[in-house]
């Protein structure tokens, strides 16, 4: 099974559920989807490949610094920057999940945590528990993480990526 089918079935799991029952981007003027050339949302391992079969014309995909190895291989983690417009469903698993994010904790269990990078721009993210999150959308949110861990090139990108939600984490806790 190819990485695109993966990440398009995965998807379906937040086209009707999202961190809350309203819209939650009325709190805030939609901030998150405000795009600019220099902030976008990383792509997971394989999810580039949706965007091969996509060429959404709103987006443009870069590489950016943070790399990961496996087997001998490294690889770049890509970024999906926006112009602040687009088709809902076809936004990338990290803006259908954000504020919050996967995250590897130090006995490497997998942990949903409040991005610490969304503190800055996101009402949820300064007010919200974990618990005030909408059921449903957790547990989409567990699934999804659960599913991916098991593939060896998520999870060595999942240690690099905590490291690097470690180094928000420290300002932001």
């Amino acid at each position: 099974m190819n990485a695109a089918y993966i990440y398009l079935q995965l998807y379906k799991l937040f086209d009707n559920t999202t961190p809350t029952k309203v819209d939650c981007g009325k709190l805030c003027d939609s901030a998150c989807c405000k795009g600019d050339s220099e902030s976008g949302m990383f792509l997971f391992p394989g999810e580039y490949e949706v965007y091969k079969l996509l060429e959404p014309g709103w987006a443009k995909i870069e590489k950016t610094d943070m790399t990961y190895k496996l087997d001998d291989r490294t690889y770049t983690v890509p970024i999906l920057l926006c112009n602040g417009s687009c088709d809902r469903y076809q936004r990338p698993l990290s803006c259908r999940i954000f504020p919050l994010t996967p995250y590897l904790n130090k006995d490497n269990k997998l942990e949903i945590i409040t991005d610490p990078r969304a503190k800055g721009i996101c009402p949820l993210a300064k007010a919200f528990f974990k618990e005030d999150y909408d059921e449903q959308f957790l547990k989409n949110l567990n699934r999804t993480f659960n599913l991916l861990l098991k593939n060896d090139k998520f999870k060595a990108f999942m240690s690099v990526y905590s490291e690097y939600l470690d180094t928000f984490r420290k300002f932001t806790d």
